[in-house]
């Protein structure tokens, strides 16, 4: 024999072995053993980017929704009748200028400012050059004359910015700020007239960036313009990134990269992720000896063991030649009749002392009784599906059953009502056709999308009939008919809100006002509900809108003017539920406004059909 070169007609068996072992399974261990080694790193570091990437993503999501919230807290100034008097009117007396500001201070900029930490000063500029600023806020002795200049040159660029703008960084007194503005518009013109312009410490960003989650590393912010955002550094904020560093996170073939730092020294993981809605990129600074330095650590030990066991092994493979070649011609045969299906084995091995062949054919009966128990558990296994099958069958039948009620029931209002035509009896038979259609309509798929037109409809009869029980309740209704034919609803979604107002709106009194009545937005069309009836509460009204925008349920009732429990918002959540799942977070239920003693607003939130979805509504028609 020979291999490679090698004679081995002399070598005894184990040596055979032993050259045999070497050639074919150390080397090639050894070099697996290398190659491993490489593509381990690359995993533990893909791994460990992995993992930490999703705490970036969250970090964004965090940003963006802060962001989200602040341009929501500017829309009450786009209407408010004191901001158009402010940037409409040019000739006010001295007098009623200070009177106008300090109205516009004490609604708007208090309510914005109020329970907000974040906010160190609040201006608005005019395109009259009028300005009324807030920054009581802001820590340190301020040249209100700066600011001024400073807000001056943002209106005049005010036609390069988005209705919301994130202007940058910018600094108030000694104090670094992210300013961002409002584009105001003159509702009598339509022309952009001013900007409301919102000056912010960092300390709410430097909270979400700094979150317990986020240990070991930095996480610091870009701009856009490739200027520091964010930096636990406070002496890094607003420096421009390093050149070379930039490069790779504007490349966007990865997520993730190595990059040593030119001043330390210190190589890094640097994770980049980019929001699509503001433009800011949330990056992290890990140390790679932090982040990998003890797994790889960990492997080279197990890759030591590893050797050293193959070493000790191949000691002891002569005295192991002998003693293996018999069990295993046994185990093989044993094998053999397990294949044919035979379960039914031999149990004498005791003859064999091999304490680890012992062990082996251990292991092969455990294996052989576990492989006969889950064959007789499939067995089983089928014979209980085929079980579930004749059940579902028959839950599907008893479904079907359930149908034949309401249907037997609609019919025979039907005859009612051919009887009370031909008694002449047109009331009854108003009733009855309006109480036959709601039967009829409630049947179909409560998830279901309709037109519009299907919901009023729907609702029209339910009001028949309570008009028909209360003769001195007045209804105004007030649609566009044509708007009813391109506008998407969910079915019965409107008339629980309508007999939410019979049923809770009016309790303890007779319903004697319900106003129905829409408007067309660009982004979606408003059905309003209104009520005179008794009202809620302010804590009852902020409970309620709190569980619509939770979108939980409250563990107890909801407290009612009289102090009883009510499960009103239950129902109104569950409407709202349907719709933001069914069309999307923008559209559901809003409850607009609510005075005891005076009335309930409702306002339901709709999508246009996909053939008007471009369609933007003239407000003057």
């Amino acid at each position: 024999m020979n291999i490679q070169g090698v004679s081995t007609g002399n070598l005894t068996i184990n040596q055979r072995l032993f050259v045999l072992i070497i050639l074919f399974i150390g080397l090639p261990f050894f070099l697996l053993g290398s190659f491993w080694y490489q593509s381990s790193t690359e995993a533990i570091e893909q791994f460990a980017a992995g993992a930490n990437k999703r705490i970036i993503e969250q970090t964004n999501v965090s940003l963006d929704s802060y962001i989200s919230n602040l341009e929501n807290s500017t829309y009450p100034f786009i209407h408010n009748p004191q901001i158009q008097q402010f940037l409409s009117t040019t000739e006010l007396t001295p007098y009623a200028y200070f009177q106008l500001a300090k109205k516009v201070e004490d609604d708007l900029f208090a309510q914005m400012i109020y329970g907000r930490s974040d906010i160190i000063g609040i201006s608005l500029v005019a395109e009259n050059k009028r300005q009324i600023t807030d920054y009581e806020s802001a820590p340190g002795l301020l040249d209100m004359s700066e600011i001024r200049k400073r807000n001056r040159s943002f209106q005049a660029q005010l036609d390069q910015y988005n209705d919301f703008q994130i202007i940058g960084l910018s600094r108030v007194g000694n104090t670094p700020a992210l300013t961002v503005a409002r584009k105001l518009y003159d509702n009598s013109s339509f022309l952009y007239k001013g900007l409301l312009i919102v000056d912010l410490n960092l300390k709410q960003i430097g909270a979400i960036c700094s979150n317990d989650s986020l240990g070991g590393f930095d996480v610091w912010i870009m701009g856009g313009d490739g200027h520091m955002i964010y930096h636990p550094d406070p002496s890094r904020v607003g420096a421009e990134v390093e050149p070379g560093l930039l490069s790779r996170i504007q490349n966007r073939d990865s997520s993730f990269f190595r990059h040593q730092d030119p001043v330390s020294g210190t190589e890094k993981m640097v994770l980049h992720e980019r929001s699509q809605s503001t433009g800011w990129t949330v990056i992290a600074d890990l140390p790679l000896n932090n982040l990998i330095g003890g797994l790889i650590t960990q492997r080279n030990y197990s890759l030591a063991a590893a050797s050293m066991l193959l070493i000790i092994a191949l000691a002891l493979v002569g005295g192991f030649s002998l003693s293996l070649t018999r069990p295993l011609s046994m185990l093989q045969k044993l094998m053999a009749r397990v294949e044919r299906g035979d379960f039914v084995l031999p149990t004498h091995m005791n003859r064999f002392r091999n304490n680890e062949m012992t062990a082996v054919f251990q292991s092969f009966y455990s294996m052989t009784g576990e492989l006969k128990r889950l064959i007789r558990e499939v067995q089983d296994s089928q014979l209980k599906e085929r079980e579930l099958m004749i059940k579902q069958k028959e839950s599907e039948l008893r479904s079907m059953q359930s149908h034949i009620n309401p249907h037997f029931l609609y019919n025979s209002l039907e005859i009612i009502n051919s009887y009370a035509i031909a008694d002449d009896h047109m009331e009854i038979s108003r009733m009855t056709r309006a109480l036959a259609h709601m039967f009829r309509y409630n049947i179909g798929h409560a998830g279901s999308v309709v037109p519009l037109r299907e919901e009023m409809t729907h609702v029209q009869y339910y009001l028949d009939l309570q008009s028909a029980r209360f003769r001195r309740l007045r209804i105004d209704m007030n649609l566009n008919e044509w708007d009813l034919n391109r506008v998407n609803a969910v079915r019965l979604t409107l008339q629980p809100i309508v007999e939410n107002v019979f049923i809770h709106g009016y309790r303890g009194k007779k319903p004697s006002y319900l106003g129905i009545s829409s408007r067309a937005e660009a982004g979606y069309y408003a059905i309003v509900i209104r009520d005179k009836g008794v009202g809620m509460t302010a804590q009852t009204l902020r409970q309620i809108r709190r569980i619509l925008q939770s979108g939980k349920k409250p563990e107890g009732g909801i407290q009612r003017n009289d102090g009883d429990e009510t499960t009103s918002g239950i129902g109104l959540l569950n409407v709202h539920q349907r719709l933001q799942l069914t069309f999307g977070d923008e559209y559901g239920l809003y409850l607009v406004e609510s005075v005891p003693s005076e009335g309930t607003i409702f306002e339901i939130r709709l999508p246009y059909s996909s053939e008007e979805g471009h369609h933007v509504p003239d407000h003057d028609d």
